[in-house]
């Protein structure tokens, strides 16, 4: 029940108003709900609604949080000025914490002068004691350097003699002292000190003498300790020189492979069957350089520990046993492998040593990483650090390795020796490749001299050698395939020069990389050019000059011309991709490569548009001498003779069959605008003939049936080329045809609808004369025309084709054309 005050909240809707709810997740939908709950229970909901209890609700719930609000504000504004008070306390504190840090940093910067200053006075002490100490030491020495030099001087040596023999260190000082003694006997210039730099002299001899007996013995016993003692005393006479040189030439290394180029070893390497063959990639380095190789690495790692223990300096020991394997046993295995290459064939010496030099910069770049250790000299300070002393030893290793290296390939690569032999392999390999081909265009040429005189100017002015490697083209059998251009050739033209590009990178001086890549690239023109595209080429145009129009035309021009397309397209790609980004360093050399490709491409386009063209007028000629068999009665056949009208005449059916040859095979070898521009000038050119053809014959009623008959044929047929400028020529021709066989009295209307109607009568006039009834049927006389047609007859030609041409449908044609374009 409400309560009985209506003005009174419910105590429920004041619990709801307290700062807690507004704490936390607070949503007006709830905060709505909880405050009219109560008054939704009793409302009554098939009554009319009563907004008066909800009014006097939310006016109280209003006015109870404008109270809280206010309680709120005030608890906020106590709130804020404790805060301030607090605030200003805390940086009251901080101040005074700065200011007592300051104070402490001070206080250590001061100590710190302080400590300072006397740690410099302690070094200064130090290293005054440490002079004043080496004064004494040096004259203690001086002392008894004295006193052994008196010594030597009376011949008396036993106290040198009892320190050497007394233990290793006795040894060590007494060839210090020994030393020392030499280098003063030969500076000091006294009487009577010639008898003690004497004795001197052979004291030091007999003891140098001794000590590397006592370190070949050690040696051989591997006993490493003695050789180390050994080795640091022989430091002191002449930097352990004649040590290093006995350890190295005794090694049981050198002595087990010094034979090793007599034994030919890489004779049993299955690899050398591919050596000289162009046609299989590169082979792996020989077998025996790679065991060669393992065991040098082998070798020398176990080398390396020992010289790390036994010498003073390890660096120069292995540098000295590097410098021996380089030039003893590297060297004399290479110069076999490589003369033994060479016998077989300049591609196998090439290739052999691409891959000797791949293998050994690998060999090379891990002896690199050896693990030498730098000791410092018993007599020397080294103030160097670690990383410095390292860096040092790996610089050292690697420059006597990089040394190393050049001196091994310097006869191979030193000047042009390198380069001459690349361009002599191309020459080989390429002369080998066409050798047939070459023979099979030069017997060519020499079977169309048909005089001795003749012969003799082919011989003089060819530019195919009638001889190759003492070889006689001449004497060569051939076949006709051995003379047509091949892609699968080319391809392996190709893969052979980017080989040797690739050699000449790897092997080539920097410096001397852009000019040996301009000479492969002339020596890969003149065989890809001249002697083979070109010549093929030239052989092409020959053959077409001799073609005869009385026999079938040959299409082997067209095999020609797309395969020399498809190569040249091939060296232009490789010229890109393996040429040009390696000559791009020189910028002459860049122009000059650049400037010498076009000029060859060029040439061979030339050529390649001048054996189109030519084939051209052989078809043409061709097509004419077919035409010129149509007999004069072919059009005027005899009343009786039905059938007749039914069939093509036999000169219109060879030059369909011409025709249609000539689309087949052009079709298989040109493509694209190169074969539409090939069939509309044979189109043309055809066209402008039966023009001429159909004025020279009489032709009756029955022979208009058979012209038009041939026309629709000459018309089907070149309606196959797909070409719609030589279809409105022949759909021409197909109105032309019939002013041969309409009625005399409905010629005009013929005359005046398509083509015929944009011609004026006169040129039309030579084709009406040759129907037998003109004078009887009286179309002369029906048309109007001239008796005076001799001079419209004789300028039909030039007028006809300037009106022809005025309706887009030009006679004769198109000359100069291009039909290849190969030069970018």
């Amino acid at each position: 029940m409400p309560s009985a005050n209506p003005y009174d909240l419910d105590p429920e809707v004041r619990a709801v108003l307290k700062i807690e709810t507004f704490q936390g997740k607070f949503t007006t939908r709830d905060f709505v709900e909880n405050t009219t709950k109560n008054l939704l229970k009793h409302a009554n909901p098939k009554g009319a609604f009563d907004p008066k209890p909800f009014i006097r609700t939310f006016e109280r719930s209003i006015d109870e949080l404008l109270k809280l609000r206010e309680t709120v504000t005030e608890q906020s504004k106590d709130l804020e000025a404790s805060v301030q008070l607090t605030e200003a306390g805390y940086r009251k504190k901080l101040h005074e914490l700065k200011i007592t840090f300051e104070d402490v940093v001070h206080s250590f910067e001061t100590l710190e002068t302080r400590i300072n200053e006397v740690g410099n006075t302690a070094i200064r002490i130090g290293e005054q004691l440490e002079t004043i100490d080496r004064q004494r030491l040096r004259a203690s020495e001086s002392k008894d350097l004295i006193e052994y030099f008196m010594a030597f001087n009376r011949g008396d040596i036993a106290r040198l003699e009892n320190m050497r023999t007394k233990d290793k260190d006795g040894q060590f000082k007494a060839a210090i002292i020994a030393r020392r003694l030499n280098t003063i006997a030969k500076e000091v210039d006294i009487p009577g000190a010639g008898d003690a730099r004497a004795r001197i002299e052979k004291y030091c001899e007999v003891l140098e003498k001794e000590l590397l007996e006592q370190f070949d013995k050690a040696y051989r016993q591997k006993d490493v300790l003695t050789m180390k003692s050994c080795a640091k005393t022989l430091q002191e006479f002449n930097g352990c020189e004649s040590c290093i040189k006995l350890y190295v030439n005794q090694h049981e290394f050198f002595i087990s492979k010094i034979n090793l180029s007599q034994s030919n070893e890489f004779l049993t390497s299955s690899s050398w069957n591919d050596l000289p063959n162009p046609q299989v990639p590169p082979p792996p380095v020989d077998q025996g350089l790679i065991s060669l190789y393992e065991e040098i690495r082998t070798t020398v790692r176990q080398e390396s520990e020992i010289i790390n223990v036994v010498f003073p300096n390890p660096i120069s020991v292995m540098q000295v046993f590097l410098q021996r394997i380089f030039a003893q046993l590297i060297q004399t295995y290479l110069e076999s492998l490589l003369t033994h290459a060479e016998n077989n064939s300049t591609l196998a010496y090439l290739r052999s040593l691409a891959a000797v030099h791949v293998a050994t910069k690998l060999l090379a770049e891990d002896l690199k990483s050896l693990d030498i250790r730098q000791k410092d000299s018993s007599d020397h300070n080294s103030f160097d650090t670690h990383e410095e002393s390292s860096h040092k030893k790996n610089n050292s290793i690697a420059e006597v390795l990089e040394q190393c290296i050049e001196d091994l390939f310097v006869p191979y690569t030193e000047g042009d020796r390198y380069i001459e032999k690349e361009r002599k392999s191309l020459s080989e390999l390429y002369s080998s490749l066409l050798l047939k081909f070459t023979a099979y265009h030069t017997q060519q040429k020499q079977a169309r001299a048909t005089s001795l005189i003749q012969r003799a100017v082919n011989q003089i002015t060819s530019s195919t050698p009638s001889f190759i490697g003492g070889t006689n083209l001449l004497d060569i059998p051939t076949t006709e395939d051995d003379g047509n251009l091949s892609i699968s050739v080319s391809m392996l033209i190709l893969k052979i020069h980017a080989e040797s590009i690739r050699r000449s990178v790897q092997l080539s001086p920097p410096s001397e990389l852009t000019k040996f890549v301009r000479v492969l690239f002339h020596t890969f023109l003149e065989f890809i050019g001249k002697q083979y595209v070109e010549l093929a080429l030239d052989t092409c145009l020959d053959q077409i000059a001799t073609i005869d129009p009385k026999s079938e035309p040959d299409f082997k021009p067209f095999s020609v011309i797309k395969n020399s397309h498809s190569i040249i397209h091939l060296s232009q790609n490789h010229f890109q991709a393996a040429i040009l980004p390696l000559a791009s360093s020189s910028l002459p050399i860049h122009r000059d490569l650049t400037f010498d490709k076009n000029r060859f491409m060029m040439g061979v386009e030339n050529k390649m548009n001048l054996a189109v063209q030519r084939t051209i007028e052989a078809i043409i000629a061709r097509l004419n001498h077919l035409l010129s068999r149509q007999k004069k009665v072919d059009f005027r056949p005899k009343d009786e003779d039905d059938n007749i009208a039914n069939i093509a005449t036999a000169p219109c059916n060879a030059c369909v069959e011409c025709l249609k040859k000539v689309q087949t095979n052009a079709s298989q070898l040109l493509d694209g605008k190169n074969l539409e521009h090939f069939l509309t000038e044979i189109g043309i050119a055809f066209h402008s003939m039966l023009l001429d053809h159909f004025k020279k014959f009489n032709v009756n009623a029955a022979g208009g049936l058979v012209l038009r008959k041939d026309i629709a044929k000459y018309q089907e047929t070149i309606s196959s080329f797909k070409i719609p400028q030589l279809d409105e020529r022949f759909e021409m021709l197909i109105q032309l045809g019939n002013l041969f066989v309409v009625k005399p009295e409905i010629l005009k209307s013929v005359l005046n609808d398509g083509y015929l109607a944009k011609l004026d009568i006169k040129y039309i006039l030579p084709y009406l004369q040759v129907r037998t009834d003109f004078k009887s049927a009286g179309i002369d006389t029906l048309l109007g025309a001239t008796a005076e047609t001799g001079t419209g007859e004789r300028n039909f030609n030039e007028k006809a084709k300037a009106r022809l041409a005025a309706m887009g449908l030009s006679i004769g044609p198109a000359s100069g054309r291009k039909w290849m374009t190969l030069t970018e």
